[in-house]
């Protein structure tokens, strides 16, 4: 995850998963007494980080939430459909029942909208449930009606608007409106991808690339787990012998991986996603990569708010700095669901309002499963939106969603932070966090690293001379898109970068593929070893305690550097799956190339892709119990209390890893300098697999790098909706603020 770098004065917020009245004070004032809204202001926004005002012609977009109707009511609901033995176990409100019994009464959605009408600002958007109300004005319009002022703060390295004080609406309104979103600019949602072009010391840009820049990855690079090897000067993680990396596996290899048949489809299910601003080559771009790796045409549907195209480049909206994260998340679904309909839903203001992408699913049901790729680096996030989006979050269960989010990026967030998190979306406890693996696939079943011995012939190449016609990925008839790949092993993705200098031969020649699998490496690796890169993000929080889904299976869990047991706070991840872009997954995208505009395919990874694999994956659950599981967190841990043989320990990597490729599994990378050819020139590095110096590191049982596991086969889908699950009891007791 590219990180907000957002610490500070952690979330003060309930716990128990349903939006809570914020604190207020009230202003005096007569006739113009106002009530403040301490928890709409970040805590980042201190007076020696303040910087300059906000031009008052800047445009401001907010949501003015009201709190549910009978919240305590609501947290007995989501207790009641999850936990067997009750009379509501699985009996879901529909939408209708939901607005009936929870939603802001007419009339105080009516006395908010008429005071924000009255104060000058634009109302967009009011959701069929009433939890909010989306405004939009200028900034001069802004500070007048929430009776503040708008600055830009200089904080974690970036220069972000905030209120110069906690927002204001009307007494008459106090106990009305929970929380007003928006108005300062750091609850940005940052994509949980790691973007193929990372820079040469293995760290990621700021951003997600801009596709005006096409990326190919670089060759030589394997068809699969260790079909081309190199031979290093010296031994390294106790082999001289080291797996190219992967070109990017294919759907037909990520389905073996987690032994998917051919009827786990997730017929008859809909499984959405969230994301900023829209591809407006999505569909072309995923039925061409389908036809291409032997998978059904999509069906693919958008949600997406006018004008979004319209929207001006700036740093802060880049609408095509999102099309890969959209691209991506829609063919991991694809390939773990390929007969589910997939619908998007995009946010219109680049990566501001995803709270209003996600409401839009869950208020009107649009699909059973939703799948989001984002988060925030920690949990330093105003108090007011995270009880928002927690409000949005309890909706979900009780209507009989589930939600899989991704982990984030930064592993343990020590490097990125200074201190460890988790991150806010993945921590609260009415969604199932997805963290990452790193994974080896194979030809054949079980054994050796190539499985029964035999290494998949590679097919002529296509006239698409890298990409995703390196070694002929893209021809329908090549092995690598057939039936037949297995897992070698899956260790947690908290992966090491070592820069290597000196020549690769024999390399390709021309436009050909290389005629030997075997290279050998001439030159010298950093002294200084590795160091970390990229890892799903894990621990536990600081805020949520302990869900009772989790009691006695996360107890053993550890924060890295508190040394906070799971006992005291959620731990997270609670599954995982594929995401480590060193043995990442191929996209097909349409991308910006020095020689045109075409659809190219390419390596990629992040819990970015974890999340809508584990998405279609919940997609088939469904479809095998022939009923929609809703919140699949309490049938996930009773699987796993039943130690059923479908969950695969990741800790058994460990055990597992090639003999021949060293103790430690690594793999040597290559990449194209100018992302595109060879013509400008190669980059070498050793990327070692779940580097033994981070805190997070996956064990026997249930760790903090890849919570219960990963899927083993199709089995576990099978078994998520026969399992009993385990009670959820919503926490209501006040949160420990550390």
């Amino acid at each position: 995850m590219v990180s907000m770098s957002l610490r500070g004065v952690a979330i003060a917020t309930t716990t128990w998963c349903v939006a809570a009245l914020a604190v207020t004070g009230v202003v005096a004032g007569g006739a113009n007494a106002s009530t403040r809204l301490p928890d709409s202001r970040p805590s980042w926004a201190t007076p020696t980080a303040l910087r300059a005002p906000v031009p008052d012609s800047d445009i401001v977009h907010a949501r003015v939430y009201l709190p549910w109707r009978d919240t305590a009511g609501l947290a007995a609901l989501t207790r009641a459909v999850s936990t067997p033995g009750t009379a509501s176990f699985g009996r879901y409100l529909t939408p209708e029942q939901f607005r009936d019994r929870f939603s802001p009464t007419t009339h105080d959605v009516a006395a908010v909208t008429d005071w924000l009408r009255g104060a000058g600002l634009r109302v967009v958007d009011v959701p069929s449930d009433r939890q909010y109300v989306a405004v939009e004005g200028t900034a001069g319009d802004a500070t007048a009606a929430f009776d503040t002022t708008l600055s830009t703060y200089g904080a974690f390295g970036r220069i972000m608007r905030a209120p110069t004080r906690a927002p204001a609406v009307p007494a008459a309104l106090a106990g009305k409106v929970s929380a007003v979103v928006g108005l300062d600019d750091g609850a940005e949602a940052i994509p949980a991808v790691r973007p193929p072009n990372e820079s040469p010391n293995g760290t990621t840009p700021a951003k997600v690339a801009d596709p005006g820049v096409g990326f190919r990855a670089g060759t030589p690079c394997s068809t699969s787990w260790g079909e081309k090897t190199v031979t290093l000067p010296t031994a390294v993680d106790g082999s001289t012998t080291k797996p190219l990396a992967p070109c990017g596996y294919t759907p037909a290899q990520v389905r073996g991986l987690y032994g998917l048949g051919s009827g786990d489809t997730g017929a008859g299910q809909t499984v959405a996603f969230v994301g900023a601003n829209a591809s407006p080559t999505i569909v072309s771009d995923v039925t061409q990569y389908s036809r291409l790796h032997n998978l059904p045409d999509p069906q693919i549907s958008q949600i997406v708010p006018p004008g979004i195209y319209q929207h001006p480049t700036t740093p802060k909206n880049d609408p095509g700095a999102f099309f890969g994260e959209q691209t991506l998340d829609a063919e991991a679904i694809h390939t773990t669901a390929p007969a589910a309909k997939i619908l998007y839903v995009a946010s219109s203001n680049a990566n501001q309002d995803f709270d209003r992408s996600v409401k839009a699913i869950v208020g009107k049901h649009l699909a059973p499963i939703i799948s989001i790729s984002y988060g925030f680096g920690g949990e330093s996030v105003p108090q007011g939106f995270v009880n928002s989006l927690n409000g949005i979050f309890a909706q979900a269960v009780a209507t009989g969603i589930g939600i899989f989010v991704s982990s984030g990026d930064n592993g343990d967030e020590q490097t990125t932070l200074g201190t460890t998190s988790v991150d806010f979306y993945a921590n609260t406890p009415n969604v199932t966090a997805v963290g990452g693996t790193s994974a080896a696939i194979v030809a054949g079943a079980g054994g050796s690293v190539f499985g029964s011995g035999a290494k998949p012939a590679a097919a002529a190449p296509t006239s698409s001379t890298a990409g995703g016609g390196i070694y002929g990925i893209d021809d329908p008839a090549n092995p690598v898109n057939q039936p037949g790949w297995t897992r070698a092993f899956e260790v947690g993705w908290q992966t090491g970068f070592t820069s290597a200098t000196g020549t690769l031969a024999p390399l390709p020649s021309g436009t050909a593929p290389p005629t030997s699998t075997r290279y050998t490496f001439t030159g010298s690796l950093d002294p200084a070893g590795p160091s970390f890169s990229g890892g799903g993000g894990g621990g536990i929080s600081k805020v949520f305690p302990q869900p009772t889904y989790q009691k006695g299976i996360t107890d053993g869990a550890r924060d890295g550097s508190t040394g906070a047991t799971g006992t005291t706070g959620r731990a997270l991840p609670d599954i995982s799956a594929l995401a480590d872009p060193n043995t990442g997954f191929l996209v097909g995208q349409t991308q910006e190339f020095t020689d045109g505009s075409y659809y190219d395919e390419y390596r990629i990874g992040g819990t970015s892709l974890a999340a809508p694999l584990i998405a279609g994956m919940a997609a088939v659950a469904n479809q095998k119990a022939g009923r929609d599981l809703g919140f699949l967190n309490p049938r996930i841990y009773a699987a796993y209390q039943q130690k059923t043989a479908s969950l695969y320990d990741v800790d058994e990597a460990d055990l597992n890893s090639a003999a021949e490729f060293g103790t430690t599994p690594s793999v040597f990378r290559v990449n194209f300098t100018d992302t595109e050819s060879a013509a400008g020139g190669r980059q070498f590095s050793l990327r070692t697999l779940e580097l033994p110096t981070q805190s997070l590191q996956s064990t026997r049982g249930y760790d903090t790098a890849t919570g219960v596991g990963s899927p083993r086969d199709s089995s576990f889908l099978t078994v998520l909706g026969s399992v009993t699950p385990l009670p959820y009891t919503p926490d209501r007791k006040s949160p420990k603020v550390p």
